[in-house]
């Protein structure tokens, strides 16, 4: 790790201190080697002051206990139709599984408490078929998770329901996290999986709405019932209030660590609130652009710019936002004759290339450019003439465009910087 690695982990920082994350574990996870990661991600996680809430699913140890017993079951995950045998089998399993979840909590000295917090009723008949012993989550306890919260006591919530008449339910757990994050008023939800969730999505986006993991579902029919289900439920969260619930996969080296504290993340998030923000930079971004773009200056990307130049200037600068934090950068400097305007300073932080940002900002530097009634834009670049070809701009030997002291600057810095313009149609 650098100490640029180091700045980006400390910007989450104060954003996540004394937050609520509910986190939602598969059952074949806990039994992985990758639990042992997770535990201690939650005990840094902890030590931050994040108010953890840990929901666990089961489905890996009630199949394997069903078949060590030669019971055949009528399903395994709470969504379907939940048998006697299956329920007694499911009991056992989830029992078991919670106890060692308390186990495994103690050794890495974290307080923790099983939470008996969820009210729910029969599923009933549903399409025809009478779901037996399978519940749907009515309300959760929140003063009881709030009480273990504020005596910094972990809890953990086991995908069981009760009735009101003490009737027990199997509910599903992925249903009781976004349930749980809801009545919590919970900053985020992060399910962890063994499947990795970009690979299981195609690869798409890594930043979807609630619209987007709808529509993907829909479309998606051979979609594995696991990340359907999560899909769905991280949508419903978000339109709940859960502003971001994230899908990781706990092969992931340090799964949560560097999903929670990179712009980028290593999952697939949903979100309700604005994550990505384009917006003109204002006087307090000098610092944060001096840092950007003395980086670039460093791999001979981008030529020096001081400190007085760029608040001097701060009125041409577009910044790119990523989760609150600038990844980006371009500026639009107008021509003395008004007609055209100069794109300048286009930077991408590292790590944050392929995305789509750099395309992003050259838009927002043409319609900049449009707004102050200017009919072409150019640019001097070395490594980025390439890509700004690609963007629609093409090289030339006009050196009228230039302003007279930008061509002498250009004549003395060696660089050898192309001329590249583009026609705002």
């Amino acid at each position: 790790m650098n100490f640029s690695d180091l700045r980006a982990i400390l910007q989450y920082v104060p954003q996540f201190r004394g937050c609520t994350f509910v986190v939602a574990l598969d059952g074949a996870v806990i039994e992985s080697t990758d639990f042992s990661n997770i535990l201690l991600d939650l005990a840094v996680l902890r030590s931050l002051n994040v108010k953890v809430v840990l929901v666990h699913g089961a489905a890996a140890q009630i199949e394997g206990l069903g078949k060590k017993r030669g019971v055949v079951l009528s399903n395994v995950d709470g969504t379907g139709v939940t048998d006697e045998l299956t329920l007694e089998v499911s009991m056992d399993a989830i029992s078991r599984l919670s106890n060692a979840v308390m186990q495994s909590l103690t050794t890495v000295k974290i307080k923790a408490a099983t939470a008996n917090a969820i009210h729910a009723h029969p599923a009933g008949i549903i399409k025809g078929i009478d779901h037996g012993f399978t519940g749907t989550v009515e309300k959760i306890d929140a003063g009881v998770l709030q009480s273990f919260l504020e005596q910094d006591i972990l809890p953990v919530v086991p995908p069981v329901g009760f009735d009101a008449d003490g009737q027990t339910l199997r509910v599903n757990s992925d249903a009781v996290a976004r349930e749980v994050a809801t009545a919590l008023g919970a900053t985020k939800i992060l399910f962890v999986s063994l499947d990795d969730p970009r690979r299981e999505t195609g690869g798409r986006e890594k930043q979807w709405t609630a619209e987007d993991a709808l529509h993907f579902v829909e479309t998606n029919g051979g979609l594995a019932p696991g990340m359907l289900s999560k899909l769905r439920q991280a949508a419903r969260a978000t339109r709940d209030g859960v502003p971001r619930v994230h899908l990781i996969g706990s092969r992931n080296q340090d799964a949560l660590l560097a999903e929670l504290f990179s712009n980028e993340g290593v999952g697939v998030m949903v979100y309700s609130d604005a994550y990505q923000k384009i917006r003109p930079a204002t006087h307090g971004d000098v610092d944060e652009l001096y840092l950007l773009i003395h980086r670039a200056v460093e791999d001979e990307e981008l030529i020096e710019r001081s400190r007085a130049e760029i608040q001097s200037a701060i009125h041409d600068y577009i910044v790119i936002e990523i989760d609150g934090n600038i990844v980006g950068c371009v500026a639009v400097h107008p021509h003395p004759a008004g007609d055209r305007a100069e794109l300048a300073c286009l930077y991408v932080k590292r790590g944050h290339t392929g995305q789509g940002y750099g395309s992003t900002l050259v838009n927002a530097a043409v319609e900049r450019a449009r707004q102050l009634g200017c009919g072409q834009l150019y640019a001097l670049s070395t490594q980025a003439a390439g890509y700004l070809e690609r963007e629609g701009f093409a090289r030339t030997a006009d050196l009228g465009l230039l302003p007279a002291e930008r061509r002498e600057k250009w004549a003395k810095n060696g660089r050898n910087a192309v001329l590249l313009a583009r026609r705002l149609g």
